[in-house]
């Protein structure tokens, strides 16, 4: 037994609806000196299903994103990680999609999803970096990255994607020239409201600016922000 495994004596379970992927991931998870835990082919109709059976049989979990596409879950990944940080069980969410996924069913869910990994960047290596990380965050020692500030956030269009309303916005503390996108749903119902089609509002909310990628950016606790003054130069 080598001494990563001492240190790590975990079970982690193996959430992927695809056998062959999930295969590989438990070599690289008992690589990284934690035991496997491969679930049952299964049917599972919540999240609360899912979470109870990992909380009975792991101490964390790596869990693949998309989880339909066999009838395992119909529910994202990305929920299933948040469930289990609520209970302070350390999670690794994976995604094939980056593109696709991190601006919509990710970042709906992105406050709670410490490390996010591509499948080319899933290796024995970055999952016990980050289970380490996500053990840590879930101690009380956010980097700061993951720390958030109220800020300005400026929306300034309304688009529906995967039959749910996105917005577009741009976050002028984290980069003023590039826009990014997330789950109308985030904002309160009666901000919600104020969205149009290609007419700019502007929000507080809170972000961690320190983000390096748009994939890791979060956003929460909405409100509405004053019109700027013409006159003080950031109109």
């Amino acid at each position: 037994m080598t001494t990563t495994e001492v240190k790590n004596e975990k079970i982690i379970a193996i959430v992927d609806d695809d056998k062959s992927l999930a295969q590989t991931t438990a070599w690289d998870v008992e690589e990284a000196g934690y035991k496997p835990f491969l679930l049952k082919n299964e049917h599972f109709h919540n999240v609360n299903e899912l979470v109870s059976v990992i909380r009975e049989q792991a101490q964390g979990a790596v869990c693949d994103h998309r989880l339909s596409n066999s009838g395992f879950a119909n529910f994202y990944g990305s929920q299933l990680v948040a469930a289990l940080y609520d209970l302070k069980i350390p999670s690794v969410l994976i995604t094939q999609y980056t593109e696709m996924d991190t601006s919509f069913s990710i970042r709906k869910w992105r406050h709670k999803i410490p490390v996010l990994l591509s499948r080319e960047e899933t290796n024995a290596v970055n999952i016990a970096e980050g289970i380490a990380i996500c053990q840590s965050e879930l101690c009380g020692k956010i980097p700061s990255t993951r720390k958030s500030r109220r800020t300005i956030v400026r929306i300034t269009n309304i688009d529906e994607e995967a039959h749910e309303s996105v917005v577009d916005a741009f976050v002028p503390s984290w980069n003023p020239h590039r826009a990014v996108r997330f789950p109308a749903s985030l904002i309160p119902e009666n901000l919600r409201d104020l969205l149009k089609p290609n007419i700019t509002i502007r929000l507080f909310a809170h972000v961690n600016t320190s983000a390096e990628k748009s994939d890791d950016l979060y956003f929460e606790k909405f409100e509405l922000a004053p019109e700027p003054d013409e006159d003080d130069g950031l109109a």
